[in-house]
């Protein structure tokens, strides 16, 4: 019909008019035009398949390229041949479809044109998601280009799982695609496994175009593993149409959050309730919070048990001083030894069928498994202890450990009588290395001249205790908490006398019972709901240290007075903001870091600092040497980088 052809170019012009205006090329690109600077080895014949619409790029030629928006929308006379051709076009369509595939090029998983533009055309003005396609591909030349990189990964995918328009945008994103779906990229895939996987992933990309997703800056397939990562691929896939779309829509915050550049904001001290509006409102929150209160309902679920987990030890002992410090308004439930995916869900189930308010967990290996709750339970809030994780869905919450690490690197440095002390971390994660650091700032603080001997619990196969000990160091800052399944190891700072024994010098305090209590404070006079309404786009991490009573030091008696002091004088310089670790002059292993006089680092340059402090004898471990434990939680939150395909297998292990 000539009316369609006119409503077709009319979008046409408007589009070219757009184009023209924003200082973009009006019309479909031609392949040779691409090549010709770059060249290509070769082509190969794919043969005749279903292509996706929204991946033809252009023309193969320049040839006709004026008589198409770049967008395929017809620009000619209404009156000339061409409209008459393509208005015969559009009513065979509607009439029987059309049958002769269309012949293009496939090059870096674009597609160009070289018979069939018209067809090409009409299918995009009715909004057609595929079209078939006789394709040939050209293959690039090789370079060092991420692109090139990804494309060759997409060879590999395609040799076994025949789909295209599953585009990435990072390297290793179809072998991690392919462990989501239990396969790999070297044997074919079950013809049932491909069916469900194109059938699912064109769901999901109609859902995700809809919604204006290329406005995040993500292709639909680095989205759609978000999805495979939070729902599982069985799950994924079975899902209909309609279930895609809800799904997409429940994790749309998680993909803004994640293309956010400014993702992670971190709340350095409890937010103020607001101010009431007068004595009515002041009634109306009296009547609210005291005559008929609600105990709010948290389930605790722990990786491990408090017996076996220092760590858990310590959030429990939190758990149960909230409870007994608010007089019977809060009730909590714990679950233990939840490290699996099938154990933490079965927790999730119970939580919500007992109707509970708030899930907490306590280590970042969780925060994958917490945000998937989230998502498919909305009415519940999930906190995970962690710092720096980007997840809109999920708050995380931390305390700045580093700033009792560096009163306790100059408590080391005072008592150290031959300019050594060791520093023993567990892993290279968001804010172990800040620890390391401000620890080690502190020592130079006290002592300019002494040096600290960084090793590792998440290295395997080395005996960090023995080379202390042959590197003379006997003032030694290990773990932060008693190890519940050696009871004798030492801990915190201590003291390595002459004679091997241990004396315990002092250590890190946390106050996760107030830490706790000033959660549920936010959640019931609303602090909570105005943060999120505040900072929509962001991951909300509240980041706490010594200014709000979440943590302390503790410093033994045996300690000399004068040491004592000197800490206590640090610790109230820092209560004042004149003293922070990491402001003026920073020096690392490998140079200046920032000048004398600059202010304090960002929140998330602390967090994320992956550099280590001039006065320390050690490194960051590489991948290889850490322990199963240690790679798991470099996984989940590391500052060294991991194999993608490495990390997409430890996922999947869980």
């Amino acid at each position: 019909m000539i009316e369609d052809y006119r409503k077709a170019r009319k979008a046409g012009l408007r589009q070219v008019q757009q184009d023209v205006s924003a200082g973009r090329y009006p019309y479909p690109p031609a392949l040779n035009d691409i090549i010709k600077d770059h060249g290509y080895q070769g082509e190969v014949p794919v043969g005749v398949v279903e292509i996706d619409m929204s991946l033809i790029a252009g023309t193969r030629t320049q040839g006709r390229q004026n008589s198409f928006s770049r967008g395929f929308l017809p620009l000619l006379e209404e009156d000339s041949e061409f409209a008459a051709k393509w208005s015969a076009l559009i009513d065979s369509q509607r009439e029987e479809g059309l049958r002769e595939p269309i012949i293009v090029y496939e090059y870096m998983q674009r597609f160009y044109v070289q018979e069939g533009n018209k067809r090409v055309s009409v299918m995009r003005f009715l909004e057609m998601p595929t079209i078939t396609a006789n394709v040939t591909r050209m293959l690039p030349m090789p370079s060092d280009s991420k692109e090139y990189r990804i494309y060759q990964e997409f060879l590999r995918f395609y040799r076994v799982c025949p789909i295209y328009g599953i585009t990435f945008s990072e390297e290793g994103s179809y072998e991690r695609l392919a462990i989501f779906a239990g396969q790999d990229l070297d044997h074919p895939w079950p013809d049932e496994r491909v069916a469900d996987l194109r059938a699912s992933f064109g769901s999901f990309a109609e859902a995700f175009s809809k919604r204006h997703g290329e406005s995040l800056g993500i292709t639909s397939g680095d989205a759609y593993l978000i999805y495979l990562k939070l729902y599982g691929f069985e799950l994924a896939v079975c899902a209909s149409p309609v279930e895609i779309a809800d799904r997409l829509g429940r994790i749309w915050g998680e993909l803004r959050v994640t293309t956010n550049q400014d993702a992670i904001a971190y709340l350095e001290a409890p937010t103020e309730p607001a101010s009431r509006g007068g004595i009515i409102s002041d009634l109306k929150g009296l009547y609210k919070n005291r005559l008929f209160p609600k105990p709010l309902r948290i389930a605790f679920i722990y990786e491990r048990s408090p017996q076996t987990s220092g760590w858990a030890a310590a959030h429990d002992r939190g758990r149960i001083e909230l409870e007994r410090a608010s007089g019977g308004t809060v009730e909590t439930t714990v679950f233990t030894d939840c490290a699996s995916d099938e154990a933490f869900d079965r927790a999730v189930e119970r939580a919500v069928a007992e109707q509970d308010d708030l899930i907490v967990t306590n280590v970042p290996t969780q925060a994958t498994q917490a945000l998937r709750a989230a998502v498919m339970y909305p009415q519940l809030k999930v906190l995970n202890c962690s710092v720096s994780l980007s997840y809109g869905a999920v708050r995380t919450f931390s305390t700045k450990t580093y700033e009792v690490k560096f009163l306790l690197g100059a408590l080391a440095a005072s008592l150290s009588d031959n300019h050594r002390v060791g520093y023993v971390a567990d892993s290279p994660v968001y804010g172990t290395v800040a620890g390391i650091n401000a620890f080690a700032i502190g020592v130079q603080t006290v002592d300019p001249h002494a040096t600290v001997y960084l090793k590792w619990y998440s290295a395997k196969d080395y005996d960090w205790r023995r080379e202390l000990h042959e590197s003379d160091v006997r003032i030694v800052c290990a773990r932060d908490v008693p190890n519940p399944g050696n009871p004798d190891e030492s801990w915190g700072l201590y003291l390595v006398e002459h004679d091997g024994t241990e004396v315990h010098l002092g250590e890190p305090v946390w106050e996760w019972g107030r830490y706790y209590e000033r959660i549920v404070q936010s959640i019931r006079d609303d602090s909570w709901q105005r943060e999120r309404d505040e900072l929509h786009d962001r991951a909300l991490n509240y980041w706490w240290g010594l200014s709000s009573g979440v943590m302390d030091v503790h410093v033994c008696d045996c300690v000399p007075a004068r040491q004592r002091s000197l800490v206590e004088i640090f610790k109230q310089s820092m209560l004042s903001g004149q003293t922070h670790p990491f402001a003026g002059e920073l020096k690392s292993q490998t140079g200046l870091v920032q000048p004398s006089g600059a202010g304090r680092l960002s929140s998330m340059q602390i967090a994320r600092m992956a550099w280590l402090n001039q006065n320390i004898v050690g490194r960051l471990p590489e991948v290889r040497e850490l322990s199963d434990r240690g790679l798991d939680e470099v996984v989940a939150g590391g500052v060294i980088p991991v194999n993608p395909t490495l990390a997409a297998r430890r996922e999947a292990k869980r």
